[in-house]
C-alpha cells in the first residue's frame, strides 16, 4: 500500500522560524513587554538585548556626540545628529545606533535612506558591532559607519558598502583627528578620548 501525504496549500510541511517585523517589535516595545531590558534592538527579525550604558561608554558617546553636533552646525549642512535612535534598515531590522547623522525627516523612525553616518560606541560588544552590525548597515546602503573601540582606543571607519560589506576600512587612534569620508565637512579631534 502506497501512502502519500496530503499537502494542504498554504500550510507548512515543517516548522520554520518566524522573523518579527519592525511593526511587531514596536508593538512589543509599546506594550511594555521589553521594559525589563536596558536596551533592545530588532536584528534579522530577532530581539537582541544589550547591557545598560556604563561610564566608559557614556563618556565617550557624550564627547563624540557634542563634537559631531558642533561640526554639523559649523558646516551649515541640512543634517541632524540623533543619539541614540531607532533606525529602520528594512522590514526586519531596527537597530539603535549610538549616533546617527541623517537628513531631517518627519517620520518617527530614522530611515536607512536618510542615514549619512552611523556610529556605534563599543565597550563590550566590539565583535558584534564589527561583524553583524557592519553587515546590516552595509547591506542597507549606509554610506559610512564608525565603530568607536573604547578599550582599543581607536575608531574603525568603514565606507563604500558593496554587497553587504564595507570595501574601505581604516583606523584612527584616539588622540588623532578623524574626518568623515562621505561628509568631508565633518571632522573631529579625538585628543580628549586618549
Amino acid at each position: 500500500m502506497n501512502v502519500q501525504a496530503t499537502v494542504i496549500p498554504g500550510h507548512l510541511t515543517e516548522p520554520r522560524k518566524f522573523a518579527l517585523r519592525v511593526e511587531d517589535f514596536i508593538v512589543l516595545q509599546e506594550s511594555g513587554a521589553l521594559d525589563a531590558f536596558a536596551k533592545s534592538e530588532l536584528i534579522d527579525g530577532d530581539i537582541y538585548t544589550v547591557n545598560a550604558i556604563y561610564r566608559p561608554h557614556a563618556g565617550t558617546l557624550s564627547a563624540i556626540n557634542a563634537d559631531l553636533v558642533n561640526a554639523i552646525r559649523a558646516s551649515g549642512l541640512a543634517l541632524k545628529v540623533y543619539s541614540p535612535v531607532s533606525t529602520k534598515l528594512d522590514d526586519h531590522n531596527l537597530p539603535e545606533p549610538d549616533l546617527v547623522i541623517a537628513t531631517i525627516e518627519r517620520d518617527a523612525l530614522v530611515s536607512a535612506q536618510s542615514v549619512r553616518l552611523a556610529v556605534e560606541v563599543s565597550a563590550t560588544s566590539l565583535d558584534f558591532d564589527l561583524g553583524k552590525k557592519a553587515q546590516l548597515y552595509a547591506g542597507a546602503g549606509v554610506p559610512e559607519y564608525w565603530v568607536v573601540d573604547v578599550n582599543g582606543q581607536k575608531i574603525i571607519q568603514m565606507t563604500a558598502p558593496i554587497d553587504g560589506a564595507y570595501s574601505n576600512v581604516s583606523e584612527t587612534r584616539f588622540g588623532d583627528r578623524i574626518t568623515s569620508v562621505t561628509i568631508p565637512q565633518i571632522a573631529i579631534d579625538t585628543t580628549y578620548l586618549a
